[in-house]
């Protein structure tokens, strides 16, 4: 249970959900009684038919019998390969093919379309689109989402040649469909290893055999019809079906024949008692089967041809030799010490329900990336600047040893607009990780409750449930018995219980406090309580209610303190809140000087505040509303003047260099406190009058937000608008959007331009 290296057998209960480790040893540990109830018992149904089951590849109808050769899933390269491009159409294998006649092309199984293109499974592109897209999660037949986040290991999955299986011959088969899911198994392994190493670069917790049993365990729940990601879910081109439903049948199809074969003679009674009702999706059977070939799998999966996986160890010690339980430590594989499969694959995630599979995993990459990071926004918030020296920057770009927010002095400078740019991605990103967390909590009870005994939820009938739980199903196959054993050896009925020990994994403890320490159990669960998206007005982003930072927007990416900061020894600290930093009033325009009124539109901060403000853009400025009062209010005023038409009306002890700052800084901007007026007399007091600026600052805050606005509207809103070419247009059903952005684009050019033709920079010169 502790991960040594070697360890007395476990007999009975094991251990208690007090001795795991973490989440990942609690599932191998519940995993392999699982798999024993299932398997080693005396009494054991699955243990009765591994032989009518078992298949082998060398007697698959798919291959030329006497020209396949190996019967060993990591010597059959070229077989693959021909597999691949197939025999054509009922054409001849030709002489010396192993491909028999007739055999279906089956393709690559990880090319993601039948274009040929390779997909790097862990590259930039790849990873933003599965961050900001939302694009893991399943949906049930509303179109709800049910609260399981596959990984982005699980996104593109090799298994591409699954729906062009085919087999010619019932009698053969099981051989047949074992081909196929070791292809698949190999082609993943490799895709995975292949990019282990860049991965690894940059997540030194990755470890390749857990990767492998992860997806080893994916590839277990497709053939048992468990599996819960839809993948796309338009209809192909017939429009009768999606992929996945195309998956499906082509599995029905092929297990279809196996039950046909397995039947076809009535000396067995057994076997008739077992699967002769198991005929309309055969999820026993599928069970079984995967039980009976999980071995070779697992084979396949962790083929070293090219010594990569030489000195791959599973993360804990569960081989066994009859007396003492050792590790993995070469090739991901146990050394067959004794008999059964257990003595090759060291994993159990197979016999773990693929939501607690996936909820572990979307909880270590968030950690992962969390980490990552948080590391980057202390490099660009608080890191030497120049010449050595710190600076203490807001999460808004702000210079906090300038900046006093209780009287609207705002200083941007020591390139505090990094701060700025790396903040925002990372409060996005955190904030829609707290809603994926949400709703994987949420599924929990739900969950567990799918397989407990007349469970009834919601209203819903039990019968119900349990189809739902196995697809319209009344089997419930092996996520049964790991929930009992889940609740009853562990007490894990209790969701903080496993919250807990997701909060255990290693890569989640190696946040600080300051980047706002993980412990998923007891995270208050409403929106965003990470923090607010207020940038610099008011006390911004903190941590939820009972102290939990697990969703914590971190120290780094915070407004400045009400009255700036200093530095004291190796550490910064707040100014005191004094009279004297609140009620000095920095500067006045000079009697009879005219600004240059600049309407700034601003859309907020955070990513809801700007679609939120977006949206009223589109819908205020349309044809039909023409604009109005209210679209005012879409836009922050600002005056701006040169810096000889101001006068400084009072100053503290950090403010003697101010006038040349304003100077070098392009004049000063100044804009009225418009919560001076929407707030209550008392919260108003707390409230500075007005935000001064200089140009330069004011400019590049400009800046910063058309391109923070570029990107939503890039991202959010038109994503699946524009189509490329040698002109990009909008497609079909989209030109209120496209049409939005491009009065939104003009919008810019003119706030860009000045009114009047007058710009700051203009009258300076």
């Amino acid at each position: 249970c502790n991960g040594g290296v070697k360890m007395a057998p476990q007999n009975g209960g094991g251990c208690s959900g007090e001795d795991d480790k973490d989440a990942k040893h609690m599932f191998d540990r519940i995993g392999k009684k699982v798999h024993d109830e299932i398997v080693k018992k005396d009494d054991a149904d699955a243990k009765k038919y591994i032989k009518e089951l078992k298949g082998s590849l060398s007697l698959a109808s798919i291959f030329v019998e006497e020209r396949v050769s190996s019967p060993d899933p990591c010597n059959l390269k070229n077989e693959y390969t021909e597999l691949i491009n197939g025999s054509g159409s009922g054409g001849s294998g030709g002489s010396g093919s192993s491909v028999a006649a007739g055999t279906v092309a089956r393709g690559d199984p990880c090319k993601k379309d039948g274009t040929g293109n390779d997909v790097d499974r862990f590259s930039v592109k790849q990873q933003a689109e599965y961050d900001n897209k939302k694009m893991k999660c399943s949906y049930g037949s509303n179109d709800k989402n049910e609260g399981a986040c596959a990984s982005f290991r699980r996104l593109h999955l090799c298994n591409k040649n699954f729906p062009n299986m085919n087999s010619n011959d019932s009698s053969k088969a099981k051989h047949d469909l074992l081909v196929d899911v070791c292809m698949a198994a190999n082609y993943e392994a490799q895709s995975l290893i292949r990019y282990h190493d860049k991965y690894k670069q940059s997540n030194e917790d990755s470890k390749i055999c857990t990767m492998l049993a992860r997806s080893f365990a994916d590839i277990g729940d497709i053939v048992r019809g468990k599996d819960l990601y839809l993948g796309n879910k338009k209809k192909n081109q017939n429009g009768k079906e999606t992929e996945r439903e195309k998956l499906e049948q082509k599995l029905k199809e092929i297990f279809g024949k196996i039950h046909e074969e397995l039947i076809k003679y009535k000396t067995n009674s057994a076997l008739q008692a077992r699967y002769n009702g198991d005929k309309e999706n055969f999820y026993q059977l599928r069970e079984d089967w995967w039980t009976a070939n999980r071995s070779t799998i697992w084979e396949a999966i962790t083929c070293n041809d090219d010594k990569k996986l030489r000195d791959a160890s599973y993360f804990h010690a569960t081989c066994s030799d009859g007396n003492s339980q050792s590790q993995a430590t070469k090739q991901c594989r146990c050394e067959k010490k004794g008999g059964g499969d257990v003595n090759i694959v060291p994993t159990y995630f197979d016999y773990v329900p693929q939501y607690l599979r996936w909820f572990e995993e979307w909880a270590e990459d968030f950690c992962r990336k969390k980490k990552k990071y948080v590391d980057i926004v202390k490099t660009y918030c608080r890191g030497e600047y120049k010449e050595g020296k710190d600076r203490y920057c807001s999460r808004n770009g702000y210079d906090c040893e300038q900046t006093v927010n209780a009287r609207g002095k705002l200083r941007m400078g020591k390139q505090c607009i990094s701060c700025l740019y790396a903040c925002n991605p990372y409060v996005d990103w955190i904030n829609n990780q707290k809603e994926q967390f949400d709703k994987q909590k949420k599924k929990y009870d739900k969950e567990i409750k799918k397989y407990e005994k007349g469970a009834v939820g919601g209203g819903g009938d039990s019968r119900r449930q349990t189809r739902d739980a196995r697809g319209g199903s009344d089997h419930k196959g092996y996520e049964k018995i790991f929930y009992e054993e889940f609740k009853r050896n562990g007490d894990y009925g209790d969701v903080n219980k496993f919250l807990e020990k997701l909060s255990n994994e290693d890569v989640c403890t190696k946040v600080d406090d300051k980047g706002g320490r993980i412990n998923f159990k007891n995270v208050n669960s409403g929106k965003h309580s990470g923090g607010g998206e207020s940038g610099d007005r008011g006390k911004g982003a903190s941590a939820d209610g009972n102290s939990n930072k697990t969703f914590y927007h971190s120290d780094y990416c915070q407004p400045c303190p009400p009255c700036g900061v200093k530095r004291e020894s190796d550490n910064w600290e707040p100014k005191e809140e004094d009279d004297k930093c609140k009620n000095i009033k920095l500067y006045t325009p000079n009697e009879g000087v005219k600004p240059t009124d600049i309407n700034f539109l601003y859309s907020g901060e955070g990513e809801t505040e700007i679609k939120e403000k977006l949206n009223k853009f589109c819908d205020q400025t349309s044809g039909s509303s023409g604009g109005g009062s209210d679209s005012q209010k879409l836009y922050q005023k600002w005056q701006c003047y040169k810096h000889n038409e101001v006068h400084k009306v009072g100053q503290d002890d950090d403010d003697y260099d101010d006038d040349k700052y304003v100077e070098k800084g392009g004049g000063l901007c100044i804009l009225p406190n418009p919560k001076k007026k929407e707030e209550s007399e008392a919260k108003s007091q707390n409230e500075p009058d007005q935000f001064q600026k200089t140009f330069y600052d004011f400019f590049y805050y400009w800046v910063a937000h058309m391109l923070k606005d570029s990107v939503h509207w890039r991202i959010k809103k038109l994503d699946k608008c524009l189509k490329n070419g040698t002109k990009i247009i909008c497609k079909k059903g989209c030109h209120g959007k496209c049409d939005c952005f491009q009065r939104w684009v003009k919008q810019k050019k003119r706030t860009r331009m000045g009114q009047n033709k007058r710009t700051i920079s203009q009258a300076r010169y």
